[in-house]
């Protein structure tokens, strides 16, 4: 239920929406989903992350910044990969950020798929703890496309020496 209306929730704010992500066609209405969040069950696992820099958008209404990094880690079932994002946060008080993103992952053999994300943001034990969903797009990319139009779930924090997880929904 808490999955569901994360989904639902982050997914129809107006500037997530005008993106070019294509969105899955099948019907969850009526469907229990269940997501293991187990390390072990996830499909990306970032063992380091650069931090290449963060920069003010705005300061009212709301704190904004816009701030970028690189994952390096491994794609189950495809081996290493980086993940390049870019995350926008709106700081709407001292216990709680939106956060909105997009990236790409990138193989080393040069193929890649493209996906976008919200995700909410709270402080524990002096950093940022963030869990948010994303949504792939599509990839001409044969080892990648076992992602195409997939809701991914994730969780991070702002400590760049914390491992980074993600999972699919089934």
């Amino acid at each position: 239920m808490i999955i569901s209306a994360l989904v639902i929730g982050l997914f129809l704010l107006p500037s997530v929406t005008d993106t070019l992500a294509q969105f899955p066609q099948s019907s969850i209405k009526d469907q229990n989903i269940v997501v293991s969040l187990n390390v072990n069950d996830a499909i990306f696992n970032a063992n380091t992350t650069e931090f290449l820099g963060i920069k003010n958008m705005s300061l009212t209404p709301y704190l904004v910044t816009e701030t970028h990094l690189i994952d390096h880690g491994i794609l189950k079932n495809v081996g290493n990969v980086t993940n390049n994002k870019t995350f926008t946060n709106t700081y709407l008080s001292d216990e709680l950020l939106l956060g909105r993103g997009k990236g790409t992952i990138e193989t080393t053999d040069g193929q890649s798929i493209d996906w976008i994300s919200s995700d909410l943001g709270r402080p524990s034990d002096n950093q940022w703890v963030f869990h948010g969903v994303m949504l792939f797009n599509n990839t001409q990319g044969e080892s990648l496309s076992f992602l195409n139009n997939r809701i991914g779930l994730y969780n991070s924090t702002s400590d760049i020496n914390d491992p980074e997880y993600i999972w699919l929904l089934e």
